[in-house]
């Protein structure tokens, strides 16, 4: 029993027991008012009837004789007559009449005794010294009863009333306590949740005393991240000019080229073609300020253009991606004319080759660059700018591609695929169930980069989602093993698809508790209200949430962690070189210890080798995806629902 509830069953009885005690008293003393108004009542009539029978002859029966015309003339319940020896001589009794009180309450009204009076002796008469006499009390009765009632319904009232304003104060005083109580589950959850202080002092030190536990947790994760995001920039980024290494800087290329919302991207590339002779002539020093003035010049870019990229390919080789297209050649030429301006370009020798492709779209970040290599080699042997003008992949026939995808949902021509994420100990955490679509009717079922793009600019990704959940519950139900699916964040906002996705959760029961939701790493501002309103209703049917591609931006993990995720997927790109660099190896280690100090889950994704899957383990990953995975007991549950030789999803 809560305390809430005890404190609550205790104030209950003690106001029974005050009211109880209160109306006890009230019929106590009209009780007691009534047997002395009874009392006197009985006086006055014993004083008037021995007066009357006083001066009666005490002859024979005569006085017995008044004294029952007296009974019978007034409202007596008791009247005789008695010898000085205390023996009754006439006696007339009858019953009351009736009062009206309840039989429960009769008992608080004490019928008085008969009062007695004196009577003058007669020589040779009967002999009767004295009367006694009860008056009827029925109308005294009436009225006490009716004076207890309306005591009663002050008293009652007036306590209902109090105890009505100390209701709202108790109940103002539990939604404090329950945000009290919601702030220390927040945190332990940690959830850093600032609570506004309470008018009352007790509460209010509590609560004052919460805030800056969290305020220094918050505080405390913050420089944590911070610290990783340091990790990162060494790990991934060149120490001379400060721009992202090859590897990290073709993983974001991949994805600028899959950007299904841009039309088009271009790519440059700068190369400093004698930089081994400018060694060996003016000093590492000088060829290294010409690196730097070559950086800073593509880091303005960067800086100017959204969704722009810059890194550092080889020694010699620098590359700008820019997410749009038209521009390549005026952006060429600038770079080249903002590198040679520079002071560090002035030595002699020194001089820089810019070339790179336009109109990049639906190719692989691999072929891009090779595209770029060979007009990169033209612009070398010719000494000048060299752009290519590549066809724009993907877009002719976008409609008729937007109308084959919305009749492939309609018609169900969808299925999912199935991508084994397991722990150190080889058990299935849960599949990885990407979406394949039928494009065409009779066709192969496509993977994702084959039609998303296109979904997505046709704004057909709720369709896509909800078809993927359904999917999802329906094989969860039919085998019972643990599945994931994405939901894109922007799917949220759509109208009408949060509260179908509850519903569809809802009437899946059990199964619901073994469904996994996740999104890409940091969904756009826009979308946290939707995910911070969608997530708690998930996680109540037993839903698990986690955050898919992550790693990029470490210092998002506390407010993704704020919206009720489970679990983190690190990707791949990040997982780069952690077997050889020391550097990639430290930010992974300080990656995986942000994540767990935040209560959450990693999983490594795209693990391709044996041993960078063991040392994934050694570095405390929760879980692992990729080729290198082994379902051990699990593969021979899911023998022929695992796709064999797939590496990650799609």
């Amino acid at each position: 029993m809560s305390l809430t509830t005890r404190v609550a069953l205790w104030l209950a009885g003690l106001w029974l027991l005050a009211v109880g005690s209160v109306l006890g008293l009230g019929a106590w003393a009209v009780g007691d008012a009534l047997h002395a108004q009874w009392a006197e009542r009985n006086r006055g009539a014993a004083a008037s009837i021995a007066a009357a029978l006083g001066s009666v002859p005490d002859e024979g029966e005569a006085r017995g004789q008044a004294a029952a015309a007296r009974f019978e003339r007034a409202d007596l319940m008791l009247l005789s007559l008695r010898a000085a020896q205390g023996a009754t001589l006439f006696e007339h009794r009858r019953a009351g009449a009736a009062s009206g009180a309840p039989e429960w309450f009769v008992p608080w009204l004490p019928v008085p005794q008969p009062v007695t009076a004196p009577l003058p002796a007669v020589s040779g008469g009967t002999g009767a010294t004295e009367i006694a006499v009860l008056a009827d009390g029925a109308d005294l009765q009436r009225l006490a009863w009716r004076a207890f009632v309306r005591f009663a319904a002050l008293a009652v009232g007036g306590s209902v009333a109090l105890v009505a304003l100390a209701l709202l104060f108790w109940g103002r005083w539990r939604r404090l306590l329950r945000a009290t109580v919601a702030q220390a589950q927040a945190l332990e959850r940690l959830q850093f949740v600032e609570a506004p202080e309470p008018r009352w002092p007790e509460l209010r030190d509590l609560t004052r005393a919460m805030n800056a536990v969290v305020r220094r947790l918050r505080e405390q994760v913050a420089a944590q991240a911070e610290q990783v995001a340091q990790l990162q920039r060494q790990a991934q980024t060149d120490a001379v000019t400060g721009l992202p290494l090859r590897s990290y800087f073709v993983s974001r290329l991949g994805d600028l080229l899959g950007n299904a919302r841009l039309p088009a991207a271009s790519l440059l590339l700068v190369r400093v073609p004698d930089l081994g002779a400018m060694n060996e002539r003016h000093g590492r020093e000088a060829a290294d300020r010409l690196l730097g003035a070559v950086a800073d010049v593509l880091l303005t870019y960067v800086e100017r253009i959204p969704g722009a990229i810059a890194g550092r390919l080889a020694g010699q080789d620098f590359a700008l991606a820019l997410p749009a297209a038209g521009a390549a050649r005026e952006t060429a030429a600038a770079i080249q004319a903002a590198v040679a301006a520079a002071p560090a370009a002035r030595l002699p020798g020194a001089r820089v080759v810019v070339a790179g492709c336009d109109g990049l779209r639906g190719l692989a970040a691999g072929a891009a660059l090779s595209a770029a290599d060979v007009a990169l080699a033209r612009a070398e042997a010719l000494d000048e700018c060299v752009v290519e003008d590549l066809p724009e992949l993907g877009a002719t026939g976008a409609r008729a591609w937007r109308e084959l995808i919305a009749a492939a949902l309609d018609e169900s021509r969808v299925r999912l695929g199935a991508f084994p994420v397991v722990d150190p100990q080889g058990r299935l955490i849960h599949l990885e169930c990407p979406l394949r679509v039928q494009v065409e009717r009779g066709g192969e079922f496509l993977v994702a980069r084959r039609w998303l793009a296109m979904a997505t600019r046709s704004r057909l990704t709720p369709i896509v989602d909800l078809s993927a959940v359904n999917l999802a519950l329906a094989a969860i139900a039919e085998d019972g093993q643990p599945r994931c699916v994405h939901v894109a964040p922007r799917s949220l906002v759509s109208q009408g698809f949060a509260r179908a996705l509850l519903t569809r959760l809802k009437a899946a029961g059990p199964s619901a508790a073994r469904l996994s939701m996740e999104w890409t790493d940091v969904p756009d501002a826009s979308m946290s209200p939707a995910l911070r309103e969608a997530v708690p209703a998930w996680r109540k049917l037993g839903v698990r949430v986690g955050v898919e591609h992550a790693g990029a931006s470490p210092r998002s993990l506390p407010a993704l962690k704020e919206i009720g995720i489970d679990y983190v997927k690190v990707d791949a790109r990040h997982l780069l070189g952690v077997a050889d660099d020391e550097a990639a190896r430290s930010y992974v280690e300080g990656l995986v210890s942000l994540i767990h100090g935040l209560g959450l889950q990693a999983v490594a994704e795209g693990v391709t080798e044996a041993h960078q899957l063991e040392l994934l383990w050694s570095l405390g990953f929760d879980g692992a995806t990729g080729a290198a995975v082994g379902l051990g007991a699990a593969e021979d549950m899911m023998a022929g629902r695992v796709e064999e030789g797939a590496s990650a999803p799609e």
